[in-house]
């Protein structure tokens, strides 16, 4: 039935739906967000030992959760604590890959007894929790655990971005098709995120051989915008719904940077809206990280460079000292590498994104991405 629904794409579908900061001080912008970036000192050679500065003090505990990305992400924070800390903050990166052992009897063996700030990957949660008077801590991830925040914008939050720009097109019915199950809290996230950015949830797909999912598919005519969410579903879904029919030809899929650039080309996807960081953000430091580790900037570098840029921002505002959890949640949030992004009452971050359209199965910018909240 579902290769009757999607076409050629039927077979691959049901297998996947069935179950499968640089001044750091405060910004003169009007969005009131801790800067990230302006001109820093010169950052062209990387720190060796390395750690970097004076004052207050943070600490980046490496780990094999980050995989291959950790050199990345430990490169990224050594470039913003030579660019951002300015005497104010000062960067000791612990490699702990490779270690066995009690990973938590590790970090507190290895931690200053003044430390405010922490920066790892998810799976040292765990492993930060208690080890100093409420401590800052920021997950290299998307998902926050008790007591910290995670600075990585997964799909959904870029989802939303996407459906929120839409809609302020006047293409405010939006239905969305997942090629996976989601969450309970994944589906609440999408409906309030909906509702508060203007949209109208017309219906949430993930199994489109169900009856809710029939139901769902009948409001095809009513949509003005297709909201298409897994790395599969670009180059699967899109086309099968163009080729199913009763989907608009002027209708655009909304997508992230969960989709893989090399699926762009897809005939379907023209005109396609996709949010993603703004290139030109990431420009700001792309240059200086090339020059100073001999390799491309890449997005788990600048993620990097963000989590020691929200410390040098808190410290030259508020006084190392300050540095806490609660620190990390001011209304304003902070402007960094990736844009700008704060982090909410649960710790999961909001970030503010560019809107890019396919045009020749090339994203062109459509509207930069806004300069605060």
């Amino acid at each position: 039935r579902m290769g009757a629904l999607f076409g050629r794409a039927g077979t691959v579908f049901a297998l996947l739906t069935a179950l499968a900061v640089f001044s750091g001080c405060q910004s003169s912008s009007p969005s009131g967000a801790l800067e990230s970036v302006a001109p820093p000192a010169d950052a062209s050679t990387p720190v060796d030992p390395p750690s970097a500065g004076q004052g207050a003090q943070i600490a980046l505990f490496m780990d094999a959760g980050m995989g291959g990305a950790a050199d990345d992400y430990r490169d990224g924070a050594l470039l913003a604590a030579k660019a951002l800390g300015g005497g104010t903050l000062a960067l000791t990166v612990h490699d702990l890959r490779g270690k066995p052992g009690d990973t938590a009897a590790q970090v507190k063996g290895q931690l200053a007894a003044d430390t405010r700030f922490l920066i790892g990957s998810p799976s040292l949660g765990k492993a930060f929790k208690g080890v100093a008077a409420n401590p800052a801590v920021v997950l290299l991830g998307s998902e926050p655990q008790p007591g910290s925040v995670a600075i990585v914008s997964d799909e959904i939050d870029a989802a939303l971005e996407a459906a929120t720009y839409a809609a302020g097109q006047g293409q405010s019915k939006v239905m969305v098709v997942a090629t996976r199950p989601l969450s309970k809290a994944q589906e609440q996230r999408l409906r309030a995120g909906m509702t508060k950015g203007g949209a109208q949830l017309l219906g949430i797909v993930t199994d489109p051989g169900s009856s809710a999912g029939q139901k769902s598919l009948e409001k095809l005519g009513e949509t003005q915008a297709m909201l298409l969410l897994g790395a599969e579903a670009p180059s699967v879904v899109a086309p099968a719904l163009r080729q199913r029919g009763g989907l608009g030809a002027q209708v655009p899929f909304l997508g992230s940077h969960a989709w893989p650039s090399g699926s762009y080309g897809e005939p379907a996807l023209e005109g396609s809206l996709l949010a993603l960081i703004d290139q030109t953000s990431l420009k700001r430091i792309s240059k200086r990280f090339e020059q100073a580790y001999g390799r491309p900037l890449s997005l788990e570098a600048a993620y990097g460079f963000d989590a020691v840029a929200v410390a040098a921002g808190l410290a030259r505002t508020k006084g190392g000292q300050t540095i806490s959890a609660d620190a990390l949640r001011g209304s304003a949030g902070f402007a960094g590498a990736t844009g700008v992004f704060r982090f909410g009452p649960d710790g999961r971050v909001e970030r503010r994104l560019a809107i890019y359209r396919l045009k020749g199965g090339k994203p062109t910018l459509q509207r930069s991405a806004p300069a605060g909240f």
